[in-house]
């Protein structure tokens, strides 16, 4: 069994986000896929046994289940001392970056294709 189970699905940047942090910090771990689009995350049992809040990606280290990819990578920079900064200035630039990419990036990408001809009329995308 590995050290860490990461809660995903392929669709994700959330996911990739957090599986990319355990591939570059050389983490045992493995994938336990979600099927969000199915709406695994709705279920009770989902809520219940892996996250009250109805998420993912969920990192589990031991006893402790994380969500929130933000969350996850602070973490995971913490527990590694890889990407986290070593002083508070370098550590909020971290956080000012994630929270950027999580608002306004990676959050134009998790919606569903009911925005795309609304994606398609910013000028720094091109199909």
């Amino acid at each position: 069994m590995s050290e860490f189970t990461l809660h995903c699905f392929g669709q994700s940047g959330n996911s990739y986000k957090a599986a990319l942090m355990l591939e570059l910090t050389r983490r045992d771990w493995s994938p336990k896929f979600v099927a969000f689009l199915d709406g695994a995350t709705r279920a009770p049992e989902w809520r219940e046994d892996v996250n009250e809040m109805g998420e993912a990606p969920v990192l589990e280290h031991g006893e402790l289940k994380l969500s929130q990819s933000g969350v996850i990578l602070d973490y995971l920079a913490e527990l590694t001392g890889e990407y986290g900064g070593t002083t508070a200035a370098e550590k909020r630039e971290i956080w000012r970056w994630i929270l950027f990419d999580n608002h306004k990036f990676t959050n134009w990408f998790a919606r569903s294709e009911e925005h795309t001809s609304e994606l398609q009329s910013h000028s720094f995308i091109s199909y």
